[in-house]
């Protein structure tokens, strides 16, 4: 990536600053087999969306997709962007031009005097079955993004910088492992793979770092993730509910998982749910279970389910949006 190299950074003052982790649990967003979908993240937890996912799905190919002589019966593209919100336009790291494929910021200096865009390409094309007019590759990245924020201190509007986490999977899901992000306005952020701070890079020594384990936002909920393969745990979703202090949080309990031949959901205050939905999709998008939190308990057998692997678990808010998408296994 493009960046101005000042020399005399080297001789400024020490600057230092704060930075907030927040664990996503390594939320799952599928591959799109049959629609599209956008996962809108509140990166700060203050009400506002600041970044989007986008899996787009187009049943029919698009010969203006410059993918040469690849071609298929469907295409997909996915994307970060930056979300426009009542404060400002926030950005991403991102190339110049939109059509390009991405950027992967690891190991990069976020600041003022890199690349940032609206849009930054992960892959788009026919996938996984034919072949991909651009991608940026399986495996781990690491998505900047730059926050436009009101500075309480003065009133004025500043930047923080972050990262945040994410794997493409050979099977074309993203998941979303978490994010950091600098609490100093218009201090830079390194997106190294180590996390060695504090850093002395631009002058910068970060003294407190804040591990944040719970999302409280309207889209994101908190799931306790364990090692599946090997451990049976409880899988945990805490919802924040749009009612008035203290019935506007909730938590669904799904176990066992792994499972075998049934899982069980505890909705706890299921009555705070009125209109929200638990849905569960197989692999492919094949739906398998669907029913309204209207009740204590569910008991889901899964002896009708299209055999052992991932399964994954939507819950819906009464305004048909996904507000999170969580993973089971059946063995």
């Amino acid at each position: 990536m493009k960046k101005l190299i000042i020399p005399f950074l080297i001789l400024c003052n020490t600057v230092y600053g704060q930075i907030t982790y927040v664990d996503n649990f390594d939320g799952v967003y599928p591959y799109p087999t049959s629609s599209s979908s956008n996962y809108n993240l509140d990166l700060n937890n203050d009400q506002q969306n600041d970044i989007k996912l986008t899996l787009n799905y187009f049943p029919t190919g698009n010969p203006n997709i410059n993918c040469g002589t690849t071609t298929g019966t469907s295409y997909v593209t996915a994307y970060f962007t930056g979300i426009l919100n009542s404060i400002g336009q926030n950005k991403v790291n991102g190339p110049a031009t939109t059509n390009n494929v991405g950027l992967d910021c690891t190991g990069d200096t976020l600041n003022a005097f890199d690349l940032w865009n609206n849009q930054n390409n992960l892959y788009r094309g026919w996938y996984p079955t034919n072949q991909l007019c651009y991608n940026i590759g399986m495996g781990s990245h690491k998505q900047g993004f730059r926050l436009i924020l009101t500075n309480p201190a003065n009133g004025s509007l500043g930047y923080k910088y972050g990262y945040i986490d994410y794997t493409i999977t050979p099977s074309g899901d993203i998941i979303i492992h978490g994010w950091y992000y600098e609490n100093t306005f218009n201090v830079p952020i390194v997106a190294n793979s180590q996390l060695d701070y504090p850093y002395d890079g631009n002058c910068i020594h970060y003294d407190t770092v804040t591990i944040q384990d719970t999302i409280t936002t309207t889209i994101y909920d908190t799931v306790t993730v364990t090692n599946y393969t090997t451990v049976t745990d409880t899988l945990v979703i805490n919802t924040t509910l749009g009612l008035p202090a203290p019935n506007n949080q909730n938590t669904i309990l799904v176990y066992p998982n792994p499972a075998s031949d049934h899982i069980t959901f505890d909705n706890g205050n299921y009555l705070n749910m009125v209109g929200y939905t638990i849905k569960i999709e197989n692999s492919t998008g094949q739906q398998v279970f669907q029913s309204p939190i209207n009740q204590s308990q569910f008991y889901v057998d899964l002896s009708s389910w299209t055999g052992n692997g991932l399964y994954y678990i939507h819950l819906i808010d009464p305004n048909n949006n996904t507000l999170t998408i969580r993973k089971i296994v059946l063995q």
